[in-house]
């Protein structure tokens, strides 16, 4: 699959900092069915990985929202007011597909719309790309003011926690 000059790398080379180890299996998981996604033409197989996708998604997103967007030094500040735009359009198409795909067998969820499908199921590949790239700097600077290693273990412990209750649901209840 041929990249365009204006795709959004992913985070493969990129490991999440130390204290925001509890997240590194998930954000490893959604670059694995990422770069899956890439390389499979199975209908099956594309069902299946975009409902596990919206999952690992969700928790993901769910944990960094209860967790540590908010030890952000200035959460209100307009990159996060962007990046949770960009979040609620990411969360908008992983409601279609998470629809599309609950309660469901893998085999039928083309049956429907299978170009509409495909087509969601792109978007939310694209607009998940370009949030964790976001992301990624966002982590980047809450790791840089963080100051003991009592306050990284305290962060990385609330992660561990919220990322075991999370939701995996795209609109947490």
């Amino acid at each position: 699959i041929m990249e365009s000059e204006d795709a959004v790398p992913s985070n493969k080379s990129n490991k999440l900092p130390d204290a925001f180890g509890p997240l590194e299996e998930e954000r490893d998981r959604i670059e694995r069915i990422l770069d899956r996604l890439e390389t499979t033409e199975n209908l099956t197989e594309r069902a299946d990985l975009g409902s596990e996708l919206v999952r690992s998604a969700s928790r993901y997103e769910d944990t960094l929202e209860r967790v540590v967007w908010p030890t952000a030094s200035d959460p209100v500040a307009a990159t996060f007011k962007e990046l949770e735009d960009d979040r609620t359009a990411l969360r908008d198409v992983m409601v279609t597909i998470h629809e599309a795909t609950m309660h469901i067998d893998p085999r039928n969820v083309h049956a429907s719309d299978s170009q509409g499908f495909e087509d969601t199921l792109e978007l939310v590949c694209e607009r998940l790309r370009a949030v964790l790239v976001k992301e990624d700097r966002e982590i980047a600077a809450i790791d840089t003011a963080l100051g003991s290693p009592e306050e990284r273990e305290q962060l990385s412990n609330a992660i561990a926690h919220a990322l075991h209750n999370a939701s995996e649901r795209p609109n947490p209840p």
